[in-house]
């Protein structure tokens, strides 16, 4: 029942949202080397650069590291860490280090998965504008992706629902972002596949909505190693 009330709420902001927000367009690439350790250890490194504007300019710079302990499908415990770097004006930029702690849950029924990604983050973000300061930012974010293996092709679409609940202190507790995407993974030689999708995200609760517009191209390449 909680959950039917969160989808409920957060289908009405949308709802809302949509109805006067500006609008932005960008493209994300990226690039991800997958690492496993053992049957149930597994890392992984991922570079990323996203661009703004129409594609025209760098917005952001990022590098996430992952690793995962799986101890049924049901509960895999997960730690991650991203640098980023991030531009709010030309010639201006930021820095920042974020620190996750999530569980990772996953059912197979037939040809499709269900995979739920819950996770605590915490941002440290370094600011230069009159003088050096660093924000604290804390935040619960919830991932639900729905995945299916086409019979007979390679091919595995998926639409995928992200909800991020900010609870920083002094700063009002309420959801502020939600991203829906439809995508597809497509295996290409060598151990590699591809990941393309399209993304909606809304800001939520906001004196300036704003809802984004990104296709995203990923490259994933996993590393075989004797375990």
């Amino acid at each position: 029942m909680c959950k039917v009330n969160i989808i409920i709420y957060t289908c009405l902001l949308i709802a809302s949202v949509s109805a006067k927000a500006q609008e932005a367009r960008s493209l994300w690439v990226g690039a991800e080397l997958n690492i496993p350790f053992s049957k149930k250890i597994k890392a992984s490194v991922a570079p990323e650069v996203r661009f703004a504007n129409g594609e025209s300019q760098l917005d952001e710079f990022l590098i996430d590291a992952n690793a995962r302990l799986r101890v049924s499908r049901l509960f895999e415990p997960q730690l991650s860490y991203r640098f980023y770097r991030f531009y709010d004006y030309p010639g201006r930029f930021f820095t920042g280090n974020r620190f996750s702690v999530g569980i990772r849950s996953s059912v197979k029924i037939e040809r499709f998965r269900l995979v739920n990604l819950l996770r605590y983050q915490h941002q440290l973000i370094n600011r230069y504008d009159y003088g050096y300061t660093i924000e604290v930012r804390r935040a619960l974010r919830e991932r639900l992706r729905l995945s299916y293996n086409i019979r007979r092709t390679k091919l595995e679409p998926y639409v995928q629902a992200e909800i991020a609940y900010d609870f920083t202190k002094g700063r009002n507790y309420e959801f502020y972002r939600f991203r829906l995407r439809a995508g597809f993974d497509y295996p290409i030689p060598k151990r590699s596949s591809l990941e393309v999708f399209f993304q909606l995200q809304d800001k939520l609760n906001t004196s300036n909505p704003l809802r984004t517009y990104t296709l995203g191209i990923y490259y994933n390449f996993d590393l075989v190693r004797n375990i």
